[in-house]
Order: structure tokens, then sequence, then C-alpha cells
């Protein structure tokens, strides 16, 4: 009976071993996936905090008043350029329907 608790429990140790070496590995994964995380997640929030700040320190009644004289003064440019937009942004927007 010693022979087979002993087996038994050599076998058990291995299996012991086996799964707290995956466990220790999970545990690196998890740990190297949660470093990443953080610093993705820390690079985003600066990158809108950026974005915010520049954003809030635009004067869009001075741009609107820009141009609003430069359409008063250009006024075939400016229809030109706004049906030029409009045709690549129909372009970008449009479905093929070929599928």
């Amino acid at each position: 009976m010693d022979e087979n608790t002993n087996a038994t429990g050599a076998t058990g140790a291995g299996t012991e071993s086996g799964g707290g070496d995956a466990a220790g590995r999970f545990g690196k994964a998890r740990e190297y996936a949660g470093q990443k995380y953080e610093a993705a997640s820390g690079a985003v929030r600066d990158g809108y905090n950026s974005v915010r700040e520049k954003v809030e320190d635009v004067d869009f009644g001075a741009i609107t008043d820009q141009i609003r004289t430069y359409v008063r003064s250009n006024p075939g440019k400016a229809l030109l350029i706004s049906v030029g937009a409009g045709f690549l942004i129909g372009l970008l927007l449009r479905r093929d329907d070929d599928d």
C-alpha cells in the first residue's frame, strides 16, 4: 500500500507543480497585460487632455468671422471648395453597389 500511496503522491506532486507553473505563467501574463493596459490608458488620457486644451484655446467666433469674410470676398472659390468637399465626402461615404 505504501508503494501505491507514494506513486499517487508523486503523480499528484507532478500535477501540482505543473498547475503551479501554469498559474505562474498566467499571473505573469496578467501582470504584463495590466502594465500594457495602464501604459496605453495613460497615453490615451494624455492625448485626450492635450486635444481638449487645444480645442478650449480656439476662438470659434473669430474663425467664423474669417470664413464669412473670405466667402464674401471670394464667392466663386468658396462655392467650388464646398462642391469639391461635398464630392469627396460623398465618395468616402458611398457604398459599393457591386456586392
